[in-house]
């Protein structure tokens, strides 16, 4: 190879090397936010993931049972949560209603409580079989959150019961993304038979 070929060969990768460089600068400098769309609307770079879905009772009718559903906001969701749907997607209870008055959200899980966030408003759409939670305050990534919910009671009927968790940045026009599916595994009342039989 003649000295125009070796001095074109190492120009070559002189030039590669700074493009690879200048990509590490721009991506070091680019802020971590949400994604904005076209139309305006936010979503999360990585949206949060739900951790558990675990229930402090889980036999039919029972009245004091609260939903625990804790999701992990990630460090690189380059936003903060302010709103959590939970939907009943699958089971044999037709409704399924909460005291919407009573729901608590927390940092960290359960048996760990942490700081407490606000909650703004919370409602619950029959139709859908939907709750939604807003928070005053929305709760920054990189850190677990946890939503206490109060069922007015547990089905009626034992079974298994799925509920969809999505989850929306802060923002005028923010778009719901995903968390994952929670599971409920609901069980008959043992003494139900035996109060029956008592009575006859």
């Amino acid at each position: 190879m003649g000295k125009i070929g070796r001095w074109l060969k190492r120009r070559s990768r002189m030039m590669w090397a700074l493009t690879v460089l200048m990509w590490a600068i721009a991506a070091a400098l680019l802020p971590v936010g949400a994604v904005e769309l076209s139309d305006g609307s936010t979503m999360f770079t990585s949206p949060p993931r739900l951790v558990s879905f675990v229930t402090t009772e889980n036999v039919t009718n029972r009245k004091n049972a609260t939903y625990y559903v804790t999701v992990n906001l990630l460090p690189e969701a380059g936003e903060a949560l302010k709103t959590l749907k939970v939907s009943l997607i699958e089971g044999r209870f037709t409704r399924l209603d909460y005291h919407t008055d009573e729901i608590e959200v927390f940092a960290g899980e359960q048996g760990d409580r942490q700081r407490d966030y606000a909650v703004d408003f919370a409602e619950y759409a029959e139709d859908s079989q939907t709750l939604t939670v807003q928070l005053a305050t929305a709760a920054d990534p990189g850190q677990h959150l946890t939503f206490a919910l109060k069922p007015v009671r547990n089905p009626t009927r034992a079974g298994v019961y799925l509920f969809e968790v999505n989850a929306a940045p802060a923002g005028e026009n923010p778009v719901f993304q995903r968390a994952g599916t929670g599971r409920l595994n609901i069980f008959e009342d043992p003494f139900v038979g035996l109060r029956v039989r008592l009575r006859e």
